[in-house]
């Protein structure tokens, strides 16, 4: 009898391998679809802010065409990030990006720093863009995919003041260099940190110590870092602060 009872055994072994590996390929499709609801959310309540202003000023008497036009200006800003979003997304799961282009990399700084402004605002956390000693460099890259990966850089950091006495939330933004070649760009918060004995797990794929998160966005920001030809790491310095450096190659696609 045993012979015959074997291969069943095996079979129901493989069912349940294969029932296994799709409830993981569902939990990672809807960890992703999340994701991508939480990056476009942002621009597309903006949108939707904006439009309503745009129309208010539109029909009072007489109309303010300046502010209408303003409030216009913004729907497309938000507009254009929310696509670069799903663009970026798609690049990242068919791993093949967008056209590399020359940039300035502390514009690409700015411009994520700009961009969490306002959660930051919300949050009361105050954010300090500090230029350190960089001098403006020019990179070759994919611009877009890099922002957001800084952005998620410092909207991890900005949750991470969540928790902490408002007077005392603060993130810190510094650029450094070049120096043998690299330039480093460093997030700093006084959040709770974190309590991992490898600080590299943040950045695993749906990987997170905040309950209700996806997990995604850290591994996100490696990805795009790592296409670019750098690294980066986690920290929990002994002063209690929380630190995320990125370290990128001045010629990196530069050929």
């Amino acid at each position: 009898m045993m012979p015959r009872e074997a291969p069943a055994s095996g079979k129901a072994d493989s069912g349940d391998d294969e029932q296994l590996q799709r409830d993981a390929y569902a939990s990672a499709m809807a960890e992703l679809v999340a994701h991508i609801a939480h990056e476009v959310n942002q621009p597309l309540a903006a949108m939707a802010a904006n439009a309503n202003a745009c129309m208010r000023w539109l029909v009072t008497q007489p109309p303010n065409i300046e502010e209408a036009r303003a409030a216009s200006a913004r729907i497309v800003r938000d507009a254009r990030r929310a696509s670069e979003v799903i663009g970026e997304m798609r690049a990242f799961l068919s791993r093949t990006g967008a056209p590399r282009e020359t940039f300035l990399l502390h514009e690409v700084v700015d411009e994520a720093v700009a961009q969490i402004a306002p959660a930051a605002q919300a949050a009361h956390v105050n954010v300090r863009n500090e230029r350190g000693d960089a001098a403006p460099v020019r990179m070759v890259g994919r611009r877009t995919a890099l922002r957001q990966a800084l952005r998620h850089l410092l909207d991890n950091a900005v949750e991470a003041c969540a928790d902490s006495p408002a007077p005392q939330r603060e993130v810190r933004v510094r650029l450094h260099g070049p120096h043998r070649g690299e330039m480093v760009f460093e997030v700093e918060d006084n959040g709770p940190g974190f309590q991992l004995d490898a600080p590299q797990r943040l950045f695993e794929p749906l990987f997170t110590t905040k309950p209700g998160r996806l997990g995604l966005g850290l591994a996100v920001s490696r990805s795009s870092i790592e296409e670019q030809g750098g690294r980066v790491l986690a920290q929990r310095g002994i002063d209690g602060r929380t630190r995320f450096i990125v370290t990128l190659p001045l010629d990196a696609g530069a050929a």
